[in-house]
């Protein structure tokens, strides 16, 4: 994550990066007084600038071919499992594993909800689908770990099993597969102390999206003549860079959940975010008929009904699961039914709820009541955005500008007269009026479906 209050004093006198043992190094490890670390520019870079190239074989790697995790683990355990054991079988090794000096400054604790979330702050989490994803993870280790024998973990507990499988869910790069998902799994050294700044909103939710990364990575395969060099990493500057500025590097398209869950921290101006209304198509439905039953129709008829809108609604493309996800997890990722900034609503969920509406005479605008309605049912049992944005402003820990930026929300949704606006601190979907209509608010009042 990006940081805003100590880069200066760390930028006086920051580590020099010695490892990479090469003159005229451009960069420079800070580590800042709250215990946070990034890397630094040491001189101007300008932009298109490769600042570091690291071989792949630097890398702890999971991928399908890797024989010793296959000898050592369950069949189908996800690959983040695979990896976290490996990390953990290097670390048994002590100064006898190639990787010690990187074991040894991997951050002893990540603040991630998967780990450090005890049952009591479970409970204050108002987002269901988080919560769902909490205790899946939970149940998760719970399952795994009897069925991990020692020689699979380097003898670790439980806590450390926990520990390693954050490490590898707030650090590990992913290369993409020919068949989609992720090919290779790496945790590569030095450059994961890059810390995170994204794509941004200009100003409110919904406002079009900026880059704010100043760095991006690519891989660069070897030179058909010597293919025994391997695959590198190389580290480009996007901009130009002056001395002293910490590089920042986007750790992906992602929603606010999926950096809460697995890193620990939210992005204020994130335009990725979303929020999932239904599990699947068949949940959707089933809620439509508990709220929306369907009249003058027989048992048999609203059975046809529903089962010819799941399948309209399973017509239509799914959106892409979030990155760095096992193929099992894509699946189920991608079954959900979201929504996202600037009133953009899954195309399933319109498609069955219209195939609904116009199959009992309705006009398709009640489709959209039917999602409006659901997004006022989760709002109802969530705390009230002002009381929300009042609460992070007073907070002791918010820094200065991002006050500033939630006083300015409350001010901006006080203005427009949107009394609970969001899931969370992100735009999804405004509910116009004072609270008693219907309906989706946006520039142009409607809904669009992806």
């Amino acid at each position: 994550m990006s940081l805003s209050g100590d880069i200066t004093s760390a930028a006086r006198n920051p580590h020099r990066v010695e490892d990479l043992q090469e003159e005229n190094c451009k960069l420079g490890v800070y580590n800042a007084e709250k215990g946070e670390r990034g890397i630094l520019s040491l001189q101007d870079i300008e932009a298109g600038t490769t600042v570091l190239h690291l071989p792949l074989r630097l890398a702890i790697t999971d991928h399908t071919q890797d024989q010793e995790s296959n000898d050592l683990v369950y069949e189908d355990v996800p690959w983040s499992l695979r990896l976290a054991c490996k990390l953990l079988r290097e670390k048994a090794k002590g100064s006898a594993s190639p990787w010690h000096p990187y074991l040894q400054v991997l951050p002893q604790h990540v603040p991630s909800p998967l780990v450090s979330f005890t049952w009591e702050d479970m409970q204050a989490i108002q987002v269901p689908d988080m919560i769902q994803q909490l205790h899946h993870a939970s149940w998760l280790l719970s399952d795994a770990f009897p069925r991990l024998s020692p020689q699979a973990t380097g003898n670790a507990s439980r806590e450390d099993l926990e520990w390693a499988v954050s490490i590898v869910h707030s650090r590990t790069f992913g290369t993409p597969a020919k068949e989609g998902g992720t090919a290779v799994h790496m945790l590569l050294p030095l450059v994961d102390f890059l810390n995170h700044s994204g794509d941004e909103c200009e100003c409110f939710p919904g406002d079009p999206a900026v880059p704010t990364a100043n760095v991006r990575w690519h891989l660069v395969a070897p030179p058909t003549e010597n293919p025994s060099q391997g695959f590198k990493m190389h580290l480009v500057a996007r901009e130009d860079i002056p001395q002293g500025q910490e590089l920042l590097l986007s750790y992906g398209d992602r929603n606010n959940d999926d950096f809460f869950l697995h890193y620990g921290f939210v992005p204020l101006r994130n335009p990725h975010d979303d929020t999932v209304l239904f599990q699947d198509v068949i949940e959707a439905l089933d809620w439509h008929y508990d709220q929306f039953p369907p009249e003058g129709l027989s048992e048999e008829a609203a059975r046809q009904l529903y089962q010819e809108a799941t399948e309209a609604g399973l017509a239509q493309e799914q959106p892409p699961a979030p990155e760095d996800h096992s193929t099992a997890v894509m699946q189920e990722q991608e079954q959900k039914l979201r929504v996202y900034p600037g009133a953009l609503v899954d195309g399933r969920l319109i498609a069955a709820y219209q195939h609904l509406a116009k199959s009992q005479g309705q006009e398709a605008q009640s489709a959209v009541a039917a999602v409006a309605a659901r997004c006022r049912q989760l709002l109802a049992a969530m705390t009230p955005l002002p009381d929300d944005l009042k609460a992070l402003a007073a907070d002791p820990w918010t820094e200065q500008d991002d006050r500033w930026y939630f006083v300015a929300l409350a001010q901006h949704y006080g203005l427009v007269r949107v009394p609970t606006y969001t899931l969370g601190l992100e735009c999804k979907l405004a509910i116009h009026g004072d609270g008693q209509g219907s309906g989706i608010s946006n520039h142009d009042n409607g809904i669009k479906h992806l």
